[in-house]
């Protein structure tokens, strides 16, 4: 089945091969999926704000979560691309997505914070706040961590995403499996690349004073740094359609990503782990992550059991982009209370005693949390997504005519499956 060529005027196009150009199946477990990883940056962010004894070196691996979304967000885009689908409406469907809940991701704890902000602090608050909701925060190293939310950085490397996407799906998708894997080969490479410059660069140290280090952070947060994992989820989908199977199933896949982990925590008091900036969590687990993506979408397209797909996994994973990003307000306003901080650096500069009692106030945060972003969900997120969507995001992609049966292992049926805590199950 071929595609119309574009009018000369038109835009440009994303284009997949002819035969997934209809829509994709649903691959539900990657929804429930998404919850889980949401779940890990809670307790990463647990760990400093109400930490339990014997927990921190586990918990602080869930900060790998947003890897996972990244390179989850990759995957899910592609997986779902329509031929002929305008770049126009892309853009518009994933504003519709992202925009309404980030506005109120950031204005919550902006005015829950402003009033204990250190005197002359407000005006900076509001002008990261400001970056934040336009999307470019993660550009201003000085702004990344400096806000009143340390999760909304992720959402400016999205933007960025979202912008090239249209761009390199095409060429992608029509690229051989040996380039494919050559590509992903490449992608982990640059990915090891920057970190090891990084410490050539800024050198890791048990005690940073993160002066004169914007390009640390630079080089750990922002989209340039963080792009690899997003191409490696796009490099990743299109293998898989054009037929690719990966030889690890669901288990294997899951158990070589634990091995990962489980060398990350024996590695837990050196030095490059100490401290985010200096960690190489990310490089270890993008991979690792891909395959596991790949399995549990294999396992969905040949309609094997998952309790990924079950009911309730799938409502938290559509309710985890909201949970992603008023979790750690939950939690800071918890914790400020049990703790008697009024400001986030100081959780950082001076860490809080880890006691078991931290267990019940985290678990408390978490059942809030939970119950705010379904509500959120239900109320708000949901309806100002399709309002939004029936004005500037509306699909031009081809759908198949009656009849039309793709090939065996091509999409069938359009994906209803999550990506990073900025998408939902319903993709498109």
């Amino acid at each position: 089945m071929s595609s119309s060529a574009p009018r000369r005027e038109s835009p440009p196009v994303v284009t997949p091969p002819p035969a997934v150009a209809g829509p994709a199946p649903r691959l539900d477990s990657l929804t429930g999926l998404r919850w889980i990883a949401a779940l890990a940056v809670f307790l990463s962010h647990v760990s400093t704000l109400l930490p339990i004894p014997h927990t921190d070196a586990v918990f602080a691996l869930g900060s790998s979560g947003v890897t996972f979304f990244f390179v989850l967000s990759g995957f899910v885009l592609t997986w779902t691309c329509l031929a002929g689908d305008r770049v126009g409406p892309f853009y518009g469907r994933r504003l519709a997505r992202i925009w309404p809940l980030l506005a109120v991701g950031v204005l919550v704890p902006l005015l829950l914070q402003l009033p204990d902000a250190p005197e002359g602090q407000s005006g900076t608050l509001i002008k990261i706040a400001l970056s934040a909701v336009l999307l470019y925060q993660a550009w201003a190293p000085g702004w990344i961590l400096g806000g009143t939310s340390p999760v909304t950085w992720s959402l400016a490397c999205e933007a960025f995403f979202y912008a090239i996407f249209p761009f390199l799906a095409g060429p992608t998708l029509r690229s051989s499996l040996r380039r494919l894997g050559w590509a992903a080969v490449v992608l982990v490479l640059i990915g090891w690349g920057i970190k090891i410059w990084l410490w050539q660069a800024y050198p890791p140290t048990p005690r940073p004073s993160f002066t004169g280090m914007d390009g640390l952070i630079f080089g750990t947060y922002s989209p340039i740094a963080r792009v690899w994992e997003f191409l490696l989820g796009i490099v990743a989908a299109a293998a898989v359609r054009k037929g690719w199977r990966s030889p690890l199933g669901v288990r294997p896949a899951l158990a070589l990503l634990v091995t990962g982990l489980l060398v990350l925590w024996l590695l837990r008091e050196e030095t490059w782990r100490l401290y985010v900036v200096f960690d190489a969590l990310g490089q270890v687990t993008a991979p690792l992550y891909a395959l596991l993506i790949v399995a549990v979408a294999q396992r969905d397209l040949a309609g094997g059991a998952s309790w990924l797909r079950t009911r309730p996994m799938v409502a938290l994973g559509e309710w985890s982009y909201a949970f992603y990003l008023l979790h750690f307000t939950v939690l800071f306003e918890i914790s400020s209370r049990v703790f008697d901080k009024n400001s986030i650096v100081e959780f950082y500069l001076r860490p809080v005693e880890a006691g078991w009692s931290n267990a019940g106030w985290a678990l408390l945060a978490l059942v809030i949390a939970t119950a705010l972003c379904a509500l959120l969900h239900r109320f708000y997120e949901r309806p100002a997504e399709v309002w939004l969507r029936a004005r500037t995001g509306r699909r031009t992609g081809r759908v198949p005519p009656a009849g039309h049966r793709p090939a065996a292992d091509a999409p069938e049926r359009r994906a209803e499956s999550g990506a990073t805590p900025t998408e939902r199950g319903r993709q498109e």
